[in-house]
C-alpha cells in the first residue's frame, strides 16, 4: 500500500514539474518571437580620427508626439575602443511596443570627454516608414 501510493505521488508530482517546464520554455519562445532588430552604421564626412575614449549613442524613439519629448524605445551606447567610422550598431526592440499609426526614428551622437562632438541633424524615419525599414546608415555631422 504505501508503495503504490509513494508511487503515484511520485508520478503526480513529476508530472506537474513537467507541466512547469513546458510552460516556461514557451514564454521564453514568445517573448525571442517579439523582440526585432534594427541595424546599420554611423559615420561622419570629416576626416578626423575618434580617440579611443569616444562614446556612441545610438536610440530608437517615438517621435509621434510633437509637443512632447521622444519616448525611447531602444538605445545602444559604447566606446569606440579604437576603431573609426563606420561604426555599427545594432537595436533591438520588442514588437508589441510599436503602434501602426506612428512615427518612429533614429537618433544618433558621439561625444568626446563628455562633449557632444557629431550629431545626426535630419529625421532617419524607421519601422513604419513607408519602406518599413530595419537597416539605416546615419550621417552624422560635426558641432563644435
Amino acid at each position: 500500500m504505501k508503495k503504490t501510493l509513494l508511487l503515484v505521488t511520485s508520478l503526480l508530482f513529476g508530472a506537474a514539474l513537467v507541466g512547469c517546464q513546458t510552460s516556461q520554455t514557451t514564454e521564453m519562445e514568445s517573448a525571442e518571437a517579439s523582440m526585432k532588430t534594427i541595424t546599420g552604421t554611423v559615420a561622419y564626412r570629416e576626416r578626423i580620427a575618434l580617440p579611443p575614449h569616444a562614446v556612441v549613442t545610438v536610440a530608437l524613439e517615438d517621435v509621434s508626439l510633437a509637443d512632447a519629448p521622444a519616448k525611447v524605445l531602444a538605445k545602444q551606447t559604447f566606446e569606440t575602443e579604437g576603431k573609426q567610422v563606420p561604426l555599427a550598431f545594432e537595436l533591438s526592440y520588442k514588437s508589441n511596443d510599436i503602434k501602426p499609426n506612428h512615427r518612429y526614428s533614429l537618433r544618433a551622437r558621439i561625444e568626446v570627454d563628455g562633449k557632444l562632438r557629431f550629431i545626426n541633424d535630419t529625421s532617419i524615419p524607421v519601422i513604419t516608414d513607408a519602406e518599413q525599414t530595419h537597416e539605416a546608415n546615419i550621417r552624422l555631422v560635426g558641432t563644435r
